[in-house]
């Protein structure tokens, strides 16, 4: 037994979680249930497939940022070797650093070092106050091993910086080193665009994939199933005929192995089936097993509604009494066929909105909805003259009685009044 039973079971009063867990059990629909997997579903998707997007894009900025930062290097590099300046100062050496500068706003710093007897000496700088010094021991025995084209982070206060260092070499001999800091503000901030839109385009496709997802399962899921749960409410109030159509026509030939449409077509045939036996149940119920007319117990329901319209709006109402004589002496064959051909003339001979009701073994009532006492009156003639087509028809004495009473306003009689003539010929109250 589950602990949400058993607390029921013993009457305490359930928690918080078993109220939380009960009411997203069965308080929420089944597209509500559907629709937090589906928005799972999707961001997962859509989250995963952006970040792999974004760590590639990021990692082609990244790339293409050091080797503009190579490329800077590499021009400085070629400038000096061409015009053989690199171990001495030179205006020249500033004029080309300073269209450097201008060429790519992105660098900040550019340092040309050179390789004399006391060491590695700045040769060139955007810091004037360096030039002519050596460079620190750490930087000497990095410039030492440097094999080739290095670049790096590097982060002076608040700022970041990437670091390009070029190496210069007269034959196999190294003279000098460009080094060039490019800013990374711009870097950071072309990035900080391409997450806002990158984010933008994530929700946009969470969005599409889960309002998709929601669309197919709406279609093939919870639509038939809302279909077949509103069946079911039809059904909880009697009524039976009600078919529950398939989410998509079917193709005659078509095997049929989506259990959704398995489901409503056993639904439908079970509806068909209930409907076929409660029409049954009600001809039983209603129906004299005999005649086929209706038969006394279904005689009080039209009663209590024809005497209250003739009690309440002064709506007249009738009865015809039709008793069969002559059949005690007969054997049941006999008797079965004049109370059948007897059904039959009533029938036949009155409106179509007339009801008539086997309310004895050999009697009938008609029931005139709307008729006054004068046209049940007439109407019970005509029925006398129309006899003999019943009476003629047996080789043996057979005559019908008929006796006629209506009502209206304040002497309509009760039910039971009426219920008592129709059985016992005594007056109705």
């Amino acid at each position: 037994m589950e602990k949400d039973d058993i607390v029921r079971d013993k009457g305490l009063r359930p928690g918080l979680f078993w109220r939380v867990r009960s009411w997203a059990r069965y308080g929420t629909s089944l597209r509500v249930k559907l629709i937090v997997p589906v928005l799972l579903i999707a961001l997962l998707v859509v989250g995963a497939l952006s970040w792999v997007a974004f760590v590639s894009l990021y990692s082609s900025i990244t790339s293409i940022y050091e080797q503009r930062a190579r490329s800077v290097a590499a021009v400085i590099s070629k400038s000096m070797q061409e015009k053989d300046y690199i171990l001495y100062y030179s205006e020249e050496l500033d004029v080309d650093i300073d269209r450097l500068l201008e060429r790519y706003e992105s660098v900040v710093a550019i340092t040309v070092v050179g390789v004399s007897a006391r060491g590695f000496l700045v040769v060139a700088s955007t810091d004037p106050t360096r030039v002519g010094r050596p460079v620190a021991e750490g930087e000497s025995e990095r410039f030492e091993i440097l094999q080739g084209v290095e670049v790096e982070d590097v982060r002076l206060g608040d700022a970041s910086y990437l670091r390009a260092y070029h190496p210069i070499y007269s034959g196999p001999d190294l003279v000098g080193v460009v080094i060039v800091d490019m800013s990374l503000a711009e870097q950071a901030a072309y990035i900080t665009r391409l997450s806002w839109e990158f984010g933008l385009a994530s929700f946009l496709g969470f969005l599409l994939l889960g309002g998709l997802l929601y669309a197919v399962l709406r279609t093939i899921v919870t639509k038939p199933i809302g279909r077949l749960a509103g069946a079911v409410g039809l059904i909880a109030q009697r009524r039976y005929d009600v078919e529950v159509p398939q989410p998509s026509p079917r193709v005659p030939g078509t095997p049929l192995r989506d259990e959704i449409g398995e489901l409503i077509d056993g639904f439908n045939l079970m509806t068909k089936v209930i409907h076929s036996h409660e029409q049954e149940l009600k001809r039983m119920v209603v129906l004299d097993e005999l005649t086929g007319v209706y038969n006394l117990s279904h005689l009080r329901d039209h009663l209590e509604r024809e005497l209250g319209k003739s009690s309440r709006y002064k709506h007249p109402t009738s009865l015809i009494l039709i008793d069969v004589s002559g059949l005690e002496s007969r054997d049941q064959e006999e008797r079965e066929e004049v109370l059948i051909r007897t059904a039959t003339f009533l029938v036949g001979n009155l409106r179509n909105v007339d009801l008539i009701f086997r309310v004895a073994d050999d009697r009938f009532v008609a029931l005139l909805p709307e008729t006054p006492a004068e046209g049940a009156a007439v109407a019970g003639e005509r029925l006398r003259a129309s006899a003999p087509d019943v009476t003629s028809h047996f080789d043996f004495p057979v005559s019908l009685c008929i006796t006629s009473s209506g009502w209206s306003g304040e002497d309509t009689p009760s039910v039971e009044g009426v219920l008592e003539w129709v059985t016992s010929r005594k007056d109705p109250e």
